[in-house]
């Protein structure tokens, strides 16, 4: 869980490491939803939350100053090597000014690694739509719904020896294959690519930057 600040995750499976999120969710992205908190006098912290977080309504405004196609300084980052993975990474960040944040990346990186799930920029929905001390129960507790790339760009590094299994639809805004990765459906599907609306063959060894959309039928 990352909340709209810069991130730096490393996973090394190579000595056998494993990941087992029990939502389904290996990363999640998302714009804090904490209510505020106010200082102490004299004090090193805060006291208890006192405020009050609302969820924003409607559609994201898309930033004209961010880039969503590679990296930026204040991306969330994650790269794993050597391992086997099932389950499903989001970018939820609203940005275009919100909390005053233009946007905000995730960018992945897979060396040697299977991949199995959805990786979108993704809206999120708390099942309240306010949060006070009184729900901290429902702090971090969202539903995705994928979504295209507007401030949240999802930037995806398929490297040597690796695969991903698309399992359903996945929202990213560059995609680069290495000339031995594979992007596959599950056994009986298939998966298709769009970018900025045109089907483009998936191939090994390309890159792929703007309004990408994997389906899988």
């Amino acid at each position: 869980m990352c909340k709209a600040v810069a991130a730096d995750v490393t996973v090394d499976g190579s000595e056998g490491a494993t990941l087992k999120p029990g939502n389904g969710v290996i990363f999640q992205l998302m714009d804090t939803d904490r209510p505020s908190s106010v200082p102490v006098t004299d004090k090193p912290w805060k006291t208890e939350m006192t405020g009050t977080y609302t969820e924003p309504t409607g559609s994201p405004v898309k930033s004209t100053t961010w880039v969503t196609t590679s990296a930026q300084a204040t991306d969330a980052t994650a790269s794993f090597t050597d391992i086997k993975l099932s389950g499903d990474f989001y970018n939820a960040v609203r940005g275009g000014g919100n909390a005053g944040l233009q946007g905000q990346n995730l960018v992945l990186d897979f060396t040697r690694t299977t991949l199995k799930g959805v990786i979108s920029a993704t809206t999120t929905q708390h099942r309240v739509p306010t949060l006070t001390i009184a729900e901290y129960r429902e702090i971090s507790e969202v539903t995705n719904t994928v979504s295209p790339v507007v401030n949240n760009g999802v930037v995806v590094t398929l490297g040597s020896g690796s695969s991903w299994t698309v399992t359903g639809t996945s929202h990213l805004s560059a995609l680069t294959l290495a000339a031995d990765a594979t992007v596959r459906a599950p056994r009986g599907k298939a998966v298709t690519l769009t970018v900025d609306g045109t089907p483009t063959a998936i191939e090994a060894g390309h890159s792929y930057t703007g309004a990408l959309t994997l389906t899988v039928a």
